[in-house]
């Protein structure tokens, strides 16, 4: 799948005002999408990610489990509030919700805290 196909398949299987729940609590709304980034509101927030990023993380967990913890870890700049530059950490779960509601992921486990962050299998 290319970068293209990736984006394409969002916009079309995650059209503006689709809401996803999340993991812990709450959901995720699709607000706006462009040609290159998503926007999307959690609680108060709204928060902004290209598809770029969110394909590159997709490309280096294929076929691997992976966790909100390794996606801070491989970039920090899009995956953890705490990162200089800052990403935002809400993000992880963002991606996992988008890869499972694509079919490109298992089922979400772990409770979403320091010793058992959530965490899905990427197919």
């Amino acid at each position: 799948m290319t970068l293209d196909e990736f984006a394409n398949r969002i916009r079309s299987d995650l059209p503006v005002g689709s809401i996803m729940d999340n993991p812990g609590g709450g959901t995720s709304t699709i607000i706006k999408q462009s040609q290159s980034f998503i926007t999307y509101r959690r609680g108060k927030s709204s928060i902004c990610v290209s598809y770029e990023a969110l394909f590159k993380a997709y490309g280096a967990y294929r076929g691997k489990q992976v966790s909100a913890s390794d996606l801070k870890v491989f970039a920090p700049s899009v995956f953890d509030s705490a990162a200089r530059p800052a990403g935002h950490s809400c993000n992880s779960t963002f991606l996992l919700l988008l890869l499972r509601h694509l079919g490109l992921a298992g089922d979400i486990q772990g409770q979403g805290v320091r010793g058992s962050p959530f965490h899905a299998r990427i197919s």
